[in-house]
């Protein structure tokens, strides 16, 4: 079907508009998906790539709307954001299916760059390393705490996963690990991770934009601008009429730096945790393959 698909691009006829339509669209939406995947696959430490693209786009998708009153616009080419006509009102279920698609690509990136913590987990995990940690008497911080998180895991299962998935959390690299540790199935951490980050979280996330964004919104922050310093407020309205006014989170406040530092530790402990187990397992099978020799 591949073939045949990369085929029709050399045939020249009617179909070849609907083929780069085609293009286009998986091209767009793929890049979406990229874009999630740079979010989350660094550990905790990827691109901030809602802040810096998504959520850019979905306000100036908002403001165009409104200038609009409509949303038959495009989003991307050539005619990206030019009025098609100019009547009706867009209202937020209007904006919201406009960019709802670009929002779910995204949120599904962000679950499978979710992924490679999960395996090097899973991979570097012995058969009875569960049952090692219970058989143990006294154990260490680590080990309760993955006792801890397994039980809950155990217990809440699929909808555990969910929550930890749905809510703003910068640690689920932690429970990521934690599933693949105790051999958690592959399809329920997935699957949870999926519709928490993509359905339920990155939905929420552009709500909260295009409400931010919204007409009334920004018509009652302005009047408040223009109370308090009309210099101010005529700034605000010259780049909100250009369509500029895309918001962006400081990244260099000392608590969120310091935020930062403590999960990064707490992820490199746990990278170095399973460096160990690897190493451990490629000494036992050495060992082994030592005694069976003889």
């Amino acid at each position: 079907m591949g073939i045949a698909y990369t085929l029709l691009h050399f045939v020249r006829g009617p179909h070849a508009r609907m083929i780069n339509a085609l293009d286009a669209s998986v091209s767009w939406y793929s890049y979406w998906v990229a874009l999630g995947v740079l979010s989350s696959i660094g550990l905790g430490a990827g691109l901030h790539t809602f802040v810096l693209f998504l959520g850019p786009h979905i306000a100036r998708v908002t403001l165009t709307a409104h200038e609009c009153m409509d949303v038959s616009f495009a989003v991307h080419g050539a005619r990206a954001f030019e009025c098609v006509r100019a009547e009706g009102v867009a209202g937020f279920g209007d904006v919201l299916r406009k960019v709802l698609v670009e929002s779910l690509c995204w949120g599904a990136g962000t679950a499978i760059g979710e992924l490679p913590p999960y395996f090097i987990a899973r991979a570097a995990a012995q058969g009875s390393e569960l049952e090692r940690l219970r058989a143990q008497t006294a154990l260490s911080l680590k080990d309760r705490t993955l006792l801890g998180v397994h039980s809950l895991l155990r217990r809440f299962g699929f909808l555990g996963i969910l929550l930890f998935a749905a809510i703003p959390n910068p640690l689920f690299d932690l429970a990521g690990i934690t599933c693949g540790h105790f051999q958690i199935p592959f399809w329920t951490f997935f699957g949870a991770t999926l519709l928490g980050k993509s359905v339920i979280k990155a939905t929420v996330q552009t709500m909260v934009v295009i409400t931010a964004f919204s007409e009334e919104t920004i018509s009652g922050v302005l009047l408040v601008l223009q109370r308090w310093s009309p210099w101010v407020h005529n700034v605000a309205s010259r780049v909100l009429s250009q369509q500029m006014a895309f918001g962006q989170e400081s990244e260099s406040s000392v608590l969120g730096s310091m935020w930062n530092a403590c999960v990064a530790l707490m992820l490199v402990y746990f990278v170095v945790s399973t460096l160990e187990a690897f190493a451990q397992s490629y000494v036992t099978d050495i060992k082994r393959w030592s005694w069976q020799k003889r």
